[in-house]
């Protein structure tokens, strides 16, 4: 028996060989077992195993000399086989299902080639608008994926570990709550009710980030307004983005607790009253009434107002596709606004280790620790 393994121990499974005698002619066959032992009966001398993987398989044929001795006992007992090196494409999607397009992220090996920790060989990649990028990968070796923190970020900074035995695979990538805001006179209107206790927080820095990184010393005018059953704004008007206003509106955010019903439509009406913004950016987890008569309610009163403004409403961890992530999207649709699906949910990203059906894995694929 000889142990046939990977460079990071991964069994050599279900790999066919052949074992040749002094002469070259092929005295037995085999193929290697669900823990990558290759078992042959032989006589003393030397022999050559060949490895003759699938071309499905991750690994690369390679063949090494085994020498048994009278007594029985024989040498090596253990083989590393070496990986094909692919050209992998990377699929990234976002938790609603839908591509991650133009997503920056890194891949670089979690080890170099003395098996080492290294933080080199980097390669920065962006997905296409199919949610796609490709890229060289040696099959069942670590790497560490990574989307960086940068400034207006699209995607939330991530960063874990995987090894693959395909030439594809899937990940999640989180988008940030706001994304690039384009407008310059905006109301910020965010749904406080007893089931936004648990994004709040996340929910809360990513505003005081957005008016940090993307509206602090600029001439653009903001508001903040909360809501339950009744609504609360920082100011009755909207203020410019100096250092004093931004560190009091953080103070507002600050203070802002879950708790009660989600009254949004009031809180809209409410935002629909000022006569200078440009946008508005609800967010919400959808714990309310979104029905077809609210969704009409909410149009009539913006066709009402003075400014009609954009609304791009901002949809916390939702089903995707289900009715309260429709009437959101329909929402935004309909008042010229945007739909974002957010997911803040504090689960490590799936890769396709976790996504792919256990039938359809390499028996040997585990997932690198982090």
């Amino acid at each position: 028996e000889v142990v046939l393994r990977t460079r990071f121990e991964d069994p050599v499974v279900l790999c066919d060989f052949a074992v040749r005698n002094g002469v070259g002619h092929v005295i037995e066959r085999g193929s290697s077992s669900s823990n990558g032992l290759a078992r042959c009966e032989v006589p003393a001398g030397t022999f050559q195993i060949k490895l003759e993987p699938g071309g499905h398989l991750p690994f690369l044929a390679s063949s090494f000399e085994v020498h048994v001795n009278d007594d029985g006992t024989y040498s090596p007992a253990e083989w590393v086989v070496a990986t094909k090196t692919v050209n992998a494409t990377i699929h990234l999607i976002t938790p609603d299902g839908l591509p991650a397009v133009g997503c920056a992220f890194t891949l670089s090996p979690k080890f170099g080639g003395d098996g080492r920790p290294t933080r080199g060989q980097e390669v920065a990649l962006v997905s296409d608008e199919d949610g796609r990028a490709q890229t060289s990968l040696v099959l069942l070796e670590p790497y560490i994926f990574r989307v960086k923190t940068c400034k207006v970020a699209e995607y939330m900074p991530q960063e874990f570990v995987f090894m693959s035995d395909k030439h594809f695979f899937t990940t999640v990538v989180a988008r940030s709550v706001f994304g690039l805001i384009p407008e310059e006179r905006v109301v910020f209107l965010i749904d406080c009710s007893g089931s936004m206790a648990a994004y709040l927080g996340d929910v809360k820095a990513a505003l005081n980030q957005a008016l940090l990184e993307q509206f602090h010393g600029t001439t653009r005018l903001f508001d903040i307004m909360k809501y339950t059953g009744k609504t609360a704004a920082f100011r009755d008007r909207l203020v410019e983005s100096s250092s004093a206003c931004i560190e009091d509106a953080m103070r507002f955010t600050e203070y802002i607790e879950a708790g009660g019903q989600s009254a949004v439509v009031n809180g809209l009406a409410q935002a629909f009253r000022m006569t200078d913004i440009e946008a508005i950016y609800l967010v919400t987890d959808g714990k309310c009434e979104l029905g077809e008569d609210v969704l009409n309610h909410i149009r009539t009163m913006h066709f009402s107002s003075a400014a009609r403004p954009r609304v791009n409403t901002i949809g916390i961890n939702l089903p995707p596709e289900r009715l309260t992530y429709r009437h959101l999207n329909a929402i935004a649709n309909s008042l010229h606004g945007c739909f974002r699906a957010v997911c803040l949910e504090k689960e490590p990203p799936p890769v396709l280790g976790q996504i792919l059906s256990s039938s359809n894995r390499h028996p040997g694929l585990e997932e690198a620790a982090g």
